[in-house]
């Protein structure tokens, strides 16, 4: 699986550049784009305000970079993962557990897709590489979805758009409702055994939609 992506400004992840994006990342989740301080951003990237100006030009470019580094690290994980040449029920089986553990373990991903649909996704809308990258992923979810029906492993093909909108929603619920669902439930949604059962529960889920014939 090939994505292209672009790059923060030319600095390493370590640099200053890198730095205000891990600190804007942090600042954004917690308080959002209107509620966000400049003033703790650079602190916590133990740099000065001109930096950020140097870099991003603004507050909205640091959080426009902020957004489209947090796809990048997902959309490059995806392509670095040796699963999508696995036989076809294997691959996406592996997807969605890559999928589970990944928004599990980087919560600031959804955190900024939270922030930024409260926002209508006004600024991540004009990211064009979020959406190349994405092109990209439903390119190789397509053809894991091709090779499982000739193989008779799939009993129909969905778009891979709406089986990725299904990974994904499942994959993320008991993340952005923890707390409120565990009240409801009356356990801990983040404990590893918990954790363990719901995504197996997933992939049933996932493989049992693609195993249904089409009407």
């Amino acid at each position: 699986m090939q994505i292209s992506a672009d790059t923060v400004p030319n600095d390493s992840p370590g640099g200053v550049a890198g730095r205000l994006i891990e600190a804007g990342t942090t600042e954004f989740v917690l308080h959002g784009f209107q509620g966000a301080s400049i003033s703790r951003i650079v602190g916590s990237a133990g740099c000065n305000v001109r930096m950020i100006y140097h870099y991003f030009g603004s507050k909205l470019g640091l959080y426009r970079a902020c957004i489209d580094r947090s796809y990048d690290r997902l959309r490059q994980a995806e392509a670095d993962a040796t699963f999508w040449a696995l036989p076809a029920r294997e691959a996406i089986s592996a997807l969605v557990r890559f999928t589970f553990d990944y928004m599990v373990t980087n919560p600031e991903f959804q955190g900024l897709m939270r922030v930024e649909n409260m926002a209508d996704g006004q600024h991540a809308r004009t990211l064009e590489q979020v959406n190349a990258r994405a092109a990209a992923l439903f390119d190789a979810i397509g053809g894991v979805l091709n090779r499982g029906i000739a193989a008779g492993e799939f009993a129909r093909r969905c778009e891979p758009q709406l089986l990725y909108l299904s990974i994904l929603g499942l994959c993320t619920i008991h993340v952005s409702n923890r707390h409120t669902m565990g009240v409801v439930m009356g356990r801990d949604l983040g404990a590893p055994d918990f954790l363990t059962a719901r995504r197996d529960e997933v992939v049933r889920i996932i493989l049992a939609s693609l195993d249904e014939k089409p009407s």
